[in-house]
């Protein structure tokens, strides 16, 4: 039987895309792309998911939704008109709704799979009509709308509101051609992310700031093999640990750690957050440790383990409240090139061939468009390929989707002058070139 599922991605999309399509091959499902646009990924599967699972795997995606119907739709139709004869109690009863009893609490959301379509008003008709139908079944019901001008309940509502075990979150996705039907099956557990990040007993600016979210994509897109789970062997590399996210959030995932980094207090800070996860996870003993070293004397101080992947997020440079002069951006990058040239000369001592690297670079946003740290070219003459982070025919496909032309993904917010580019890097086999210096 072939079943329908829906993936509200977060506010970076093609990252959290990326990051689905790295989970779903290495957790071997196979699936249909269906539809695609922008915060919303539809997709088809032979077997069903397991749902709970998944969500708690993903740190990009926010619901996973079943799509359970698809109505074609006239250029012309506003959801409202499409679904005007649809629902009768049997449908709400038997495919969405809940088993529970009292007031029912349904939700409605609405997701556009296309740009420009009408769908002012139309939210408010699709939840009243469903109501109507249930009243006249006898059923005392809420419906709850999006505040204000939104199409979409966030996550922190359908949690508040219990929608999920009171009745339902029925979602709309509306395309150009078709509607799809479909209700929420999960969503993204807020609290424990926040949790992860602010209740840490160290948080500081200058040892390091990425989100447990990113850290946790990051982690997947470096397609760590499933025997690497819970062997005390096989260990993820984070290299500048900072305050210790990357490796919080591979132990949660089962995975054991060393990271290291060239400034004590960093590797105390990461100590104390990485005891306190440990206590209040549940961690297993010995699932992390911690070296202070230079990353170009790293190899020898390592323990003798097989690294499975290096997963890192190095110094961004300087924070800056405003553009920097182009001059000084060049000499930002001119100061951290030696660092992250030695980063990936000890990466190739201490992986596999075929092993990834995933890594936050800095990169400088001005207006519309970013300046780009260059060290990327000589990184490849160290014997590394650039993955491309999504499928080359989906991108062609979409061509919303956000990836550079050096193949990564920017990670950044409005108010950010210095940005976040991750890359995916693949060792390769051979003999490696250095690059000359300039």
């Amino acid at each position: 039987m072939k079943l329908k599922y829906a993936f509200n991605l977060g506010r970076v999309f093609t990252l959290s895309l990326a990051e689905l399509f790295a989970v779903f091959e290495n957790m071997e499902i196979s699936f249909r792309l269906v539809d695609l646009y922008r915060e919303v990924l539809i997709i088809e599967t032979e077997e069903a998911l397991e749902v709970a699972k998944l969500q708690k795997r993903l740190g990009g995606t926010i619901k996973i939704m079943s799509v359970i119907d698809a109505l074609p739709r006239k250029k012309i139709q506003g959801p409202y008109h499409v679904f005007h004869d649809y629902f009768d109690i049997k449908i709400l009863r038997d495919k969405i709704l809940a088993t529970t009893s009292g007031k029912l609490q349904v939700g409605v959301s609405m997701y556009p799979m296309a740009a420009g379509l009408p769908l002012r008003g139309e939210i408010k008709r699709l939840g009243l009509l469903i109501k109507d139908v249930l009243v006249k079944a006898g059923h005392s019901t809420r419906i709850v709308f999006p505040q204000m001008d939104g199409l979409s309940l966030p996550s922190v509502v359908v949690a508040g509101e219990h929608l999920l075990e009171k009745g339902a979150e029925v979602c709309f996705l509306v395309g150009f051609e078709r509607i799809y039907l479909a209700k929420t099956l999960s969503f993204q557990n807020f609290e424990d992310y926040g949790r992860r990040d602010y209740q840490r007993p160290v948080r500081s600016t200058q040892i390091g700031m990425l989100p447990p979210k990113v850290a946790q994509i990051m982690i997947n897109l470096a397609l760590i093999p499933k025997s690497a789970t819970g062997n005390s062997k096989v260990a993820v590399l984070d290299p500048f640990t900072g305050s210790g996210t990357v490796l919080q959030e591979a132990m949660l995932m089962g995975f054991k750690t060393v990271g290291s980094d060239l400034s004590p207090l960093a590797i105390e800070s990461a100590e104390k957050n990485l005891l306190w996860f440990k206590n209040r996870y549940q961690i297993p003993p010995n699932r992390f440790e911690l070296i202070t070293s230079d990353v170009a004397k790293l190899p020898e101080a390592l323990p003798k383990l097989e690294y499975a992947a290096v997963v890192t997020e190095g110094t961004l440079g300087p924070a800056y409240s405003e553009p920097p002069p182009e001059k000084e951006m060049e000499k930002n990058f001119k100061n951290l090139e030696g660092t992250y040239l030695n980063a990936f000369r000890t990466f190739a001592k201490v992986l596999k061939s075929g092993s990834r690297v995933v890594i936050a670079l800095p990169a400088y946003h001005i207006g519309n468009n970013y300046r780009f740290f260059p060290v990327i070219d000589k990184v490849k003459k160290l014997g590394y390929d650039v993955v491309y982070p999504v499928p080359e025919p989906v991108v062609q496909k979409y061509p919303f989707l956000q990836i550079t032309e050096r193949g990564s993904i920017i990670y950044d917010r409005k108010d950010q002058f210095v940005s976040r580019e991750i890359f995916i890097l693949k060792l390769k086999n051979g003999k490696t070139e250095e690059p000359k210096n300039t």
